[in-house]
């Protein structure tokens, strides 16, 4: 578990807060928990539309999120490294494009990804394609593959994600076989890690 101690926090209460926070420091590497109030607070509520549209224009990304108190709550934010771009991502850094809404930082994040390939890398998991490996693991343990087609897509998304960003094939194994064991017994895995 990360400790709320471990980063600094940064408390803002607008759009425009946020962004003047990002302009003076995307540049660092270190994460930040990024403190904002709730809904019950609406003078100074920002939305999750809004703080994704200012990480997201900066080449930042979003993390955990937990509550502080009743009126604020806290998200680990950082500077995106090179983890793949979900598709949520990607259609959100063109329609910040579109708007002229990308701050310099935003563009590099977005070239970086498309060269590398981690612009399109999890292409299948937003489309819920089902990979070879783990298509033949359900398969061989009936009812696996009735079960998991039954959850529900964002379940499946959430299981492909995890199986995907697997850094060594061993790893990838574990989470297949895992995922396969679950649903033959009718659960869903708990992919969160």
């Amino acid at each position: 578990m990360i400790g709320s101690d471990r980063f600094p926090h940064v408390e803002v209460a607008s759009a425009a807060e946020l962004r003047a926070w990002l302009e003076r420091h995307h540049a660092q590497e270190e994460a930040v928990w990024l403190v904002t109030f709730k809904k019950a607070v609406p003078a100074k509520y920002l939305s999750t539309a809004e703080v994704l549209d200012e990480l997201v224009a900066f080449g930042w990304i979003d993390g955990i999120r937990r509550a502080v108190d009743d009126e604020r709550t806290m998200q680990l934010i950082s500077p995106r490294r090179t983890q793949p771009w979900a598709k949520t991502y990607t259609d959100r850094a063109e329609r910040l494009i579109a708007e002229g809404r990308m701050a310099p930082a935003g563009l590099a994040s977005v070239e970086a990804a498309r060269r590398s390939g981690a612009w399109e890398a999890m292409a299948d998991v937003d489309a819920l394609v089902v990979p070879d490996d783990l298509r033949r693991a359900l398969d061989a343990a009936p009812p696996a593959l009735t079960v998991y087609e039954a959850f529900p897509p964002s379940v499946r998304r959430n299981i492909l994600r995890w199986i995907a960003s697997a850094k060594t094939p061993p790893t990838r194994e574990k989470r297949i076989a895992l995922t396969t064991a679950e649903a033959r017994a009718g659960r869903r895995v708990k992919s969160n890690g």
